[in-house]
């Protein structure tokens, strides 16, 4: 069974793989790559298994499609705030032009829980609802 990645670990991958390339220009040649990247960011996965996913997410011509396979999708939900105000209305999280704040009109957005972390909401404040 194949081991997803988290969206996290794989941008520290393709972060890290990149970076390297950069400064050594030695690309896929390097024979320590792999074995740098699972000291550094990777601790449960078994080397003898994952590291053709980790050469496919480094690799500039197979990213995309290694991303498709390799990688768990965040989920995305829409996010009501749990208490409703004194008028009784309630409160959702909704992105207007690239920020995410509450709002009382019923135009919210998918979130995923890093988004609203990142914008500065706990998450346990609001009731989730899960969106295929």
């Amino acid at each position: 069974m194949i081991k997803k990645f988290t969206e996290k670990e794989y941008q520290k991958i393709v972060d890290f793989f990149d970076g390297l390339n950069e400064n050594q220009d030695m690309g896929l040649l390097n024979s320590h790559v792999v074995d740098e990247i699972f000291t550094k960011f990777i601790s449960d996965y078994d080397y003898s298994l994952d590291w053709q996913e980790i050469v496919a997410i480094i690799n500039p011509i197979t990213r995309d499609e290694a991303k498709e396979k390799f990688v768990e999708k965040e989920k995305k939900y829409y996010w009501r705030y749990k208490k409703t105000d004194e008028d009784g209305d309630e409160w959702l999280l909704v992105k207007t032009s690239g920020i995410i704040h509450l709002s009382w009109v019923d135009d919210s957005d998918l979130l995923t829980e890093r988004e609203v972390i990142e914008a500065g909401y706990i998450p346990d404040m609001y009731e989730k609802e899960e969106v295929e």
